[in-house]
């Protein structure tokens, strides 16, 4: 392609769409993976002629996330764990993994919202999905955030993976079942030990297999520097038990998938203190979810 008129814009997202999928099917290597956003950076010709009815198109929706969006950062993020953070921060700047990203609505707000509020955020959102971070990368390419939000990555939680893409915005709870991602070891994630101030994981750990959860915190347990937090989100049942509304959710999950449900707060407290991360407190939300926080140590 030599001149840009000759291009349309459904033409070129058409190509980049399928050039990138090309290149995460190859991906058997954490090099060849982390090769993606280099070929975006190096295609300005295709992904600058997406018109903005383009960039929507590679956009997924997820209504869960736009009603919890709103109260994680006011009674969470906002209050609570940013502030926390920069009491005892170097850098003047929070360093954000977040796992199971979803299709990037949490990213954008919370990432703009935090900027908006004066802070200085470099945010890296992480699915196995493919399409989930094709979404993500178009939502930051669409609201210009680029220099605060890093390409989404494809990091695996332990043998299966998890996917935010599962909770209600697919017609299929089937996202990831595929996934493109590279494997979730710590070859992968290596050059982030002890990098991150927080690590978030927002509608996962009820919507994956358990070795999911094991791999979070083993990610979490590397990545966050000491003194960092860990936020985990969503519906658990505390002494076995929880709010009808939420046992009978557990058992829609079961009956998707016998690998899901509602877990025992108790035992991802466990799980995590393996991994160097001291539970912190929870915080009851909407919905009858809780926003867990970990220290770690």
């Amino acid at each position: 392609i030599n001149n840009s008129s000759e291009v349309e814009a459904g033409d070129a997202i058409q190509m980049a769409k399928l050039l990138s999928s090309f290149f995460i099917v190859q991906a058997t290597t954490s090099s060849a993976a982390a090769f993606l956003p280099k070929f975006r950076r190096l295609t300005p010709l295709l992904f600058n002629q997406m018109s903005s009815s383009s960039q929507i198109a590679a956009i997924l929706e997820s209504p869960s996330a736009e009603r919890n969006k709103g109260p994680i950062y006011d009674m969470v993020l906002g209050s609570k764990v940013f502030p926390t953070l920069m009491e005892n921060n170097d850098n003047n700047k929070i360093r954000v993994l977040e796992l199971a990203a979803g299709c990037g609505v949490h990213s954008i707000y919370f990432a703009s919202t935090a900027l908006a509020d004066g802070m200085s955020i470099e945010w890296h959102p992480s699915d196995p999905d493919l399409e989930a971070r094709l979404s993500i990368d178009a939502r930051v390419e669409r609201d210009n955030l680029a220099n605060s939000i890093r390409p989404a990555n494809g990091w695996i939680l332990g043998k299966a993976g998890g996917t935010a893409c599962n909770d209600g915005h697919r017609d299929k709870g089937d996202a990831g079942a595929n996934n493109s991602g590279v494997g979730g070891i710590e070859a992968d994630y290596s050059q982030y030990h002890n990098y991150f101030d927080l690590v978030t994981c927002i509608n996962m750990i009820h919507i994956a297999p358990w070795e999911a959860t094991i791999g979070l915190m083993e990610c979490a347990g590397k990545t966050l520097r000491k003194g960092g937090m860990l936020l985990c989100y969503g519906p658990y049942k505390i002494g076995g038990t929880a709010v009808e509304s939420n046992l009978n959710f557990d058992r829609s999950l079961k009956s998707r998938d016998s690998r899901w449900g509602v877990r025992n707060l108790e035992d991802v407290i466990e799980v995590a203190k393996k991994e160097g991360i001291t539970f912190d407190s929870y915080i009851e939300m909407p919905a009858n979810n809780l926003s867990v926080l970990f220290r770690k140590d």
